[in-house]
């Protein structure tokens, strides 16, 4: 990989929320304008070939720091429009506990193209998906079931305060932190995400055809 002279993102604009609408219990500071870093990521990170997941634009692979050892997860897009806006709307929701954290952004060239690399936090308890299958004819119980809701239900509160939709949640996006019994469940690729302005409404239908409802279904064949 090598350096690569790209601008950097639109400078992040603060929300302005009060307790009204977010409980600061549930909510760490903002993050400052996304820094977006043009030196090689292998000055600082380990590169593996350890495939840990593959997201709707790009895979991703397990990294490690340098001087910690800290191991992350490094999904890599190709440098376009559309993948700048997934990582600056993935950025500004970062500071919620539910939401993957992203750790550092890279501007680089990888096989002759330019990329953006992002560094986030690693997800070893694997996807809500994977537990569902575990369970086989098993149910969660009630309070199982009621944690995970409630994960859900503040990631999304969080984005929609802040105008921001992901359009995609479904199991596989839902990832935990730890395969302990209290990890933490996380929501994560933004890459249908979209932030809603006046001038920038959400017509377009966005879903996975598995999860997606009978009736949607049925006014979009029509």
């Amino acid at each position: 990989m090598s350096n690569q002279n790209q601008p950097a993102f639109p400078t992040q604009q603060q929300p302005n929320l009060n307790s009204a609408h977010l409980p600061q219990l549930f909510v760490k500071p903002f993050n400052s304008a996304l820094q977006v870093k043009r030196s090689v990521i292998t000055d600082d990170y380990s590169v593996t070939s350890q495939v840990l997941g593959m997201g709707i634009n790009g895979r991703v692979l397990e990294v490690f720091h340098r001087e910690t050892g800290q191991k992350y997860a490094l999904k890599m897009l190709q440098d376009c429009p559309e993948s700048r806006r997934e990582v600056e709307l993935h950025w500004r929701v970062s500071p919620c506990p539910h939401v993957v954290s992203i750790i550092d952004v890279y501007e680089n060239l990888y096989q002759g193209r330019k990329c953006l690399l992002i560094v986030m936090e690693c997800m070893d308890g694997g996807e809500l998906f994977s537990h569902i299958q575990d369970r086989g004819n098993h149910a969660f119980t009630e309070r199982e079931a009621s944690d995970i809701m409630k994960s859900i239900g503040e990631a999304i509160h969080f984005l929609h305060s802040i105008n921001i939709a992901h359009r995609d949640i479904k199991p596989e996006n839902l990832l935990y932190t730890s395969k302990r019994p209290d990890a933490l469940l996380k929501l994560t690729d933004f890459g249908f995400a979209k932030e809603i302005t006046t001038l920038n409404s959400l017509a377009t239908p966005c879903f996975t055809p598995y999860y997606v409802g009978k009736t949607t279904d049925h006014v979009l064949l029509k």
